[in-house]
């Protein structure tokens, strides 16, 4: 198949999912504007409930900001102390080259078809988180945003965030970060075949939280991935069990995560007409009450990314 035809295909593709993107961003953030009104309103309905149980609000608050001062100090302590050497490690990506070399030669003689990633792109809720990559961007709604890294062997993405000084403050926040990489082919018979996505992530999560009896924060890190074979259509999305999750309500870590791991599809295709393949991720790190703090990154310094190395394909 032409290149051109493939460019087409992945920008129809890129183009319906980044509208379903922008969908939920729009959804969600009507969601939180909701509950911000409503936040006054229950506010007065707790003080109300405190002042009859006989207990002074002004006190509490009182506590609930002195402890607020006392754990971001104690947050910007943590970080200062642990975060530059994930940052700033040494790079994997020659390690990564000699083991895909390794695995590309066994699979050739092994008559299956190998594959390099012909294109990634990337969606953000905030299209100013782009820096670390370079390519064609655009602006979706609500300042939500896309990229098409011009290196899609080398994706890089991050999540963080933290929310309210209030245990009951609620929240409702925006998709998470996503990434996804194409693979494309045509099927020289019409048969069923056999398709794994070969990634490597180099990244690391932060997670801090001190839960205590009077309040009720948080801190979690996720990172889910599914894969999708579009001929014609879309064939469906599989999900694979979550490469990271941790949720955590009294911790204080940060964890490299270097793993190489392998995403298999089957599907029967018919000859002749292109193929894409799909792997998607998408990263989840949020930190819930005052001064909690979490951060899954797979950007910062050279030595954070993901590479996706390889589609392997095989006929059954």
């Amino acid at each position: 198949m032409p290149m051109p035809e493939f460019d087409a295909r992945i920008l129809e593709l890129h183009t319906q999912r980044f509208k379903a993107y922008e969908v939920e961003v729009v959804r969600k953030a009507k969601l939180k504007e909701r509950a911000q009104k409503n936040e006054n309103a229950r506010n007065s309905r707790r003080a109300a409930f405190l002042k009859r149980l006989g207990i002074d609000a002004k006190l509490m608050d009182a506590e609930e900001k002195s402890d607020f001062e006392y754990e971001g100090k104690a947050l910007d302590a943590f970080l200062k102390e642990f975060r530059p050497a994930m940052a700033g490690r040494k790079s994997m990506r020659a390690m990564d080259a000699k083991w895909a070399a390794v695995r590309n030669a066994a699979l050739g003689e092994a008559n299956h078809m190998v594959l390099n990633p012909y294109a990634a792109d990337i969606y953000s809720t905030s299209a100013d988180t782009f820096d670390a990559n370079t390519g064609e961007s655009g602006v979706g709604a609500i300042n939500s945003g896309w990229i098409f890294p011009d290196d899609p062997s080398h994706i890089r993405v991050k999540d963080g965030g933290h929310v309210g000084a209030a245990c009951f403050e609620a929240y409702a926040g925006g998709p998470d970060p996503a990434f996804s990489v194409h693979f494309g082919f045509v099927p020289a018979a019409t048969a069923s075949y056999e398709m794994t996505a070969v990634l490597a992530f180099h990244g690391f999560y932060v997670l801090r939280s001190n839960d205590s009896w009077w309040n009720c924060r948080h801190a979690h890190a996720r990172l889910n991935v599914s894969m999708n074979v579009n001929q014609y259509v879309d064939h469906g999305w599989h999900n694979f069990p979550p490469l990271i999750d941790r949720s955590e309500q009294n911790i204080e870590e940060i964890v490299n995560y270097d793993q190489t791991k392998f995403f298999d599809y089957t599907a029967v295709l018919r000859a002749g007409d292109p193929v894409v393949v799909t792997v998607r991720g998408e990263l989840d790190a949020l930190g819930v009450g005052g001064n909690t703090y979490a951060e899954l990154n797979f950007e910062a310094g050279t030595a954070n990314y993901i590479w996706p190395l390889f589609l392997s394909v095989n006929q059954v």
